[in-house]
């Protein structure tokens, strides 16, 4: 990267420079992922806090490990997910991809997660190719 600067005239301090906050660091309490009730039939997952490129990979690992127990039905319950990002919707496309060529249905619930609500209605009216 290029920086220009331009010419200043003498005696004129510099300008000050704003000090730009660091990368988020992981945190243990941004995703809460539990297993609610786990049947030969049905298994489900309640997942609260926030899912984003941090948190992704944890769920990631939750849900494909549910998959290959093989349940008749998945159920993934968003209803405390207080932010859901890119990042976690393409773990909920792989997981229902993953599901589907395992024989499993998957269900995702966004409940009263308002964040959740908004990013999965933003996914359906998306044409986009499949993640």
């Amino acid at each position: 990267m290029t920086i220009f600067e331009r010419a200043r005239p003498a005696g004129v301090d510099p300008p000050r420079t704003r000090r730009v906050p660091p990368p988020r660091a992981p945190a243990e309490g941004d995703l809460r992922s539990q297993t609610r009730s786990k049947t030969a039939d049905v298994i489900v997952v309640e997942v609260g806090g926030e899912i984003d490129a941090c948190t992704a990979p944890r769920l990631e690992a939750a849900l494909a490990e549910h998959v290959r127990a093989g349940p008749g039905v998945l159920r993934v319950d968003l209803g405390e997910v207080g932010f859901l990002g890119a990042a976690g919707l393409q773990v909920l496309a792989r997981a229902q991809r993953d599901a589907e060529a395992a024989g499993v249905h998957l269900v995702v619930d966004p409940g009263r997660s308002h964040a959740a609500v908004r990013a999965l209605q933003l996914l359906d009216r998306v044409e986009a190719p499949r993640l």
